[in-house]
């Protein structure tokens, strides 16, 4: 009996312990929630979840909420209200979380254990906060990957609070490791929302407005969806929804923005979409959501914005986190309700402020939302060890020109950006050649945007991707493609500037692409090397190259006044002025010596004799030979006609060796080079030089045993600040910009192809340093290895027909823009000679013509003050008077008449008798004119 008794009074114990559990868990587990007043959607969607749970019949326990509003940024209610909260006593706490109010929240909840859930993103990322769960995920690295995917190569970052610096030192770290390099141009802060319309109007007129060549693109990271609302309705009055303007928006809930309304002004507008709407979990739960009366249920309508759902999924992550720990253990909350009151560690109700105890549970909690998984509205929620989510899915939705919002991809966690009907599985075992992924990369004039697929927005209707390239590549798989029978393929380049090496083991670039089975051909300019053959194969080299080394063009030295003098040297000149004077002495000393030279005068009344070689005649006959000019007077004498002979041979040898080398000099501007070759670029100091930071290039210098360019390594591998450049275009961009001082090794190709490119301003100097090949590259498998020896034989045929000559000449030289200009006819322009080449002519010209009037001037002035003075000259002791007419004649004075003075003397009257009546005559004008 009293056996009976004892099992009857255990059962019973037992049941009223287990009843007293239920009662205690059906009175509910305490949470806490603080929201900011603006917080209407998510505090919706937190009281309806609640509600919901507390609906659901399959739940052994309820949640019993006490929900406070503040203004989450005023710290002190802030601390009112958590201590609040823990003095009753809570499992846990849910609200709203800011900039300002996050170090009172960590700190709290670190000091007491308390588990704080909140809707927002981790604002640092590096702190570490053990009790902090953060529902909203980081979209940083989504960000990154659209900005890549979309081929940005600059944007304008506009934020609205303090952190916004701190996400976009994020944003970059991230850019930088990919495969594009992307550059910030300007950051702006929207201080007030009220001030948006300002603010944009401000970056418009500073940056604005976009053209072909540069369109504005705009990363929007702003704090919440009221922020993304206010910009898109400002970007209308501003006028910044047109062609040229491109705007990615941070905003995880971009489907509830009406975009449809920038679908017709040709502004491209991209952003994310945490919730997925066409999910059936989000579809059920819109069914009850939407009917829902609004005068109660305030942020429930037709559709779910993203903090409501946040919220929605807090309160079921925090269900099943409960749900778990009771499962796992019935008992692990016994000691912690009495009478329906929440008891800690001393046996004190709740955990108040002005204690020193932690939150007994909080660590187990903690440890268990970490732990479990539920499917949401925002998808899989997953926690990591950091209270971050993991393993989430984001849509990436786009608006365009008359185009509707549509969905363009998804970026996943672990995974990046995944494009909308795209399909990246290729094993290497499995490869299909019939329809072959060739692999390339951006580098002109090898592969290139066709110019009418130059922006994103206009790639989005090609069906054919084939069709959106052109270069050298693009003609040389087609005619490989040709010469086998036509098979398919699909050109997909890689996004990188990096053609293939080799980091820790690992490759990157076009070579990763093959050896990860991610492509079957490498078509670019890639340099067969024997570390690349280790991994891939090559083909025969479709084009020889070599490393070379390109400067910014010097200036074209201009013209001299006196350049036609060039053509000989100061000694040459010296010689010939010597030679002349010497020559005009000698002509004069030897016709005064030779009898030939004298000659008697011409008047019959004076038997004397004259010379006409004087000092002056001798020098007036040199000088005409030299000109190539006659003159009135030539020698009679034989030695007079050898010195003439052999000056005239002389001067007929220097004036063609003149007049050929004068052509070459007034018709070529002459390019002065500050460096010749590698020796001359090792040697100096004032010109830095660099390659491309990986490839081939870098690798011939690093490896190499020349001392030279051994030399050159250890300078350029030690070089600050660093004068390696990532893409062949910076490289160049960057001889350009340096005026002279930087000097950029790269292959001969490319070399030639940027000297034939405007503004026409570097040049190759030197010859190439080596000798190597490009090649077709295959990964290293059967399948492959055959398709490889057959591109061998066809890249073979083509050289052999000339077909890769006529490809290269096309990219390189016909589509140039720095040839030889034509005339309207196709004629090629002749260089014409500038003033400034002759200029020293016509200075001489002029001189003489100055010199000449002014000795004429003197002259005249000479003979008029002999006028003046009656004109009357002594000559000697002779009395007889002279007197000079207006034309320098002498006449002699005598009381019977004027006589002319001839150089024999005064002719007699019967002397003039003789002179023929011509003579007479002339001496009558004579007569005449001086008595005028």
């Amino acid at each position: 009996m009293g056996t009976v008794v004892l099992a009857v009074l255990t059962v019973l114990i037992l049941s009223a312990d287990c009843t007293d559990n239920s009662v205690q868990y059906q009175h509910g587990f305490p949470i806490g929630a603080i929201f900011d007043w603006n917080d209407v959607y998510a505090e919706t969607g937190f009281r309806y979840a609640m509600n919901k749970i507390l609906r659901q019949k399959k739940n052994h326990f309820n949640f019993s909420t006490i929900i406070e509003d503040v203004s989450i940024n005023d710290s002190f209610q802030l601390v009112q209200k958590i201590c609040d909260h823990l003095s009753n006593g809570v499992f846990a706490l849910v609200g709203s979380r800011s900039y300002v109010s996050r170090e009172v929240i960590d700190s709290y909840t670190r000091v007491f254990h308390m588990p704080y859930l909140s809707p927002c993103t981790d604002y640092h990322p590096k702190d570490h906060k053990p009790f902090s769960i953060f529902m909203k995920p980081d979209n940083t690295r989504a960000i990154a990957s659209i900005i890549n995917y979309l081929d940005w190569k600059e944007f304008h970052y506009v934020y609205d609070t303090d952190y916004g610096l701190s996400r976009l030192m994020d944003l970059k770290l991230w850019l930088k490791d990919g495969e594009n390099q992307v550059n910030v141009i300007s950051t702006w802060r929207l201080r007030r929302i009220q001030e948006v319309h300002r603010d944009l109007r401000a970056l418009d007129k500073q940056y604005g407005p976009p053209t072909n060549f540069t369109p504005i693109n705009v990363v929007f990271d702003l704090s919440n969806e009221t922020a993304y609302g206010a910009v898109l309705d400002k970007i209308r009055n501003v006028g910044m929804n047109k062609k040229g303007y491109s705007y990615l928006l941070g905003s995880l809930d971009i489907v509830n923005h009406d975009l449809e309304r920038f679908s017709h002004g040709g502004v491209n507008i991209t952003g994310f979409q945490l919730v997925d709407h066409e999910s059936a979990t989000v579809q059920s739960f819109l069914e009850e959501w939407s009917e829902l009366p609004r005068s109660i249920w305030e942020g429930a309508g037709n559709t779910v914005r993203m903090e409501s759902a946040l919220l929605v999924d807090t309160a079921n992550l925090l269900r099943e986190t409960i749900h778990t720990m009771l499962k796992n253990d019935s008992t692990v909350f016994r000691s912690t309700f009495r009478r329906a009151k929440v008891y800690n560690y001393d046996l004190t109700q709740g955990i108040p402020c002005t204690g020193n105890k932690p939150w007994m549970h909080g660590l187990k909690i903690m440890e268990n939302l970490k732990k479990v998984s539920i499917n949401g509205l925002t998808g899989d929620v997953h926690i990591d060890q950091d209270g971050r989510r993991q393993n989430y899915s984001i849509g990436v939705y786009r608006v365009g020109f008359k185009e509707n919002p549509r969905k363009i991809g998804n970026w996943v966690d672990k995974k990046g950006f995944v494009p909308e009907g795209t399909n990246d599985t290729l094993t290497e075992d499995g490869a299909d050649l019939s329809s072959l992924i060739v692999t390339s990369i951006f580098e002109r004039p090898f592969l290139q945007y066709k110019k009418e697929y130059e922006y994103p927005e206009n790639r989005k209707n090609v069906k054919n991707p084939n069709d959106l390239y052109e270069g050298y590549c693009v003609d040389l798989i087609a005619a490989v493609s040709e010469q086998l029978g036509g098979f398919k393929y699909t050109i997909r380049p890689i996004k990188s500037s990096v053609y293939g090496a080799k980091v820790n083991g690992t490759w990157t670039g076009m070579i990763a692409e093959l050896v990860n089975g991610k492509a079957d051909l490498a078509v670019a300019p890639l340099t067969i090397t024997k570390q690349r053959e280790e991994d891939i194969a090559f083909t025969k080299p479709f084009m020889n190259s070599g490393i070379s080394i390109m400067i910014k063009k010097p200036e074209i030295q201009k013209p001299g006044v006196f350049s036609f003098l060039k053509p000989f040297s100061i000694p040459l000149w010296m010689c010939i002025i010597a030679g002349y004077f010497c020559v005009s002495f000698g002509m004069f000393i030897v016709s005064r010596f030779n009898p030939a030279e004298w000659r008697r005068k011409c008047l019959r009344v004076d038997n004397g004799v004259v010379n006409k070689f004087t000092l002056e005649s001798s020098l007036w006959f040199t000088m005409g030979a030299l000109m190539l000019q006659g003159s009135d007077t030539c020698p009679r004498s034989v030695a007079g006609r050898i010195i003439g002979g052999t000056w005239w041979f002389a001067v007929l040898i220097v004036i063609s060796s003149y007049t050929a080398n004068l052509a070459a000099f007034l018709t070529i501007d002459k390019l002065l080079t500050p460096i010749q070759n590698a020796d001359d670029l090792a040697a100096q100091t004032e010109i830095t030089y660099g390659t491309l930071e990986s490839g081939s290039t870098q690798s011939f210098f690093k490896d190499s045993k020349v001392p030279t360019y051994q030399k050159m390594w250890a300078y350029m591998s030690t070089a600050y600040p660093r004068v390696f450049v990532k893409t062949t275009a910076e490289g160049v961009r960057k001889v350009r910009e340096m005026k002279g001082k930087y000097a950029f090794l790269l292959e001969s190709v490319y070399n030639e192809y940027f000297g034939q490119r405007e503004p026409c301003d570097v040049m190759q100097v030197g010859p190439p340093l080596n000798t190597k090949g490009y090649g077709i590259a295959t990964p290293k498998t059967s399948k492959h290895q055959e398709l490889s020896e057959k591109m061998s034989i066809a890249i073979l045929q083509l050289k052999e027909n000339g077909s890769l000559i006529k490809m290269k000449r096309r990219w390189w030289i016909d589509k140039g823009e720095c040839g030889v200009q034509e005339d309207n006819q196709g004629n090629k322009k002749k260089k014409s000679l500038s003033l400034s080449n002759l200029a020293g002519v016509f200075f001489i010209l002029i001189s003489g013509l100055v010199f000449s009037i002014i000795l004429a001037v003197c002259h005249f002035l000479r003979s008029r003050s002999n006028n003046k003075q009656g004109g009357f000259l002594m000559l000697g002791n002779d009395t007889t008077n002279m007197y000079y007419g207006h034309f320098g004649y002498p006449v002699e004075e005598r009381s019977n008449g004027m006589s002319p003075k001839v150089p024999g003397g005064i002719l007699s009257n019967a002397e003039k008798q003789d002179w023929p009546e011509e003579s007479n005559h002339k001496i009558n004008h004579i007569h005449a004119t001086s008595l005028l």
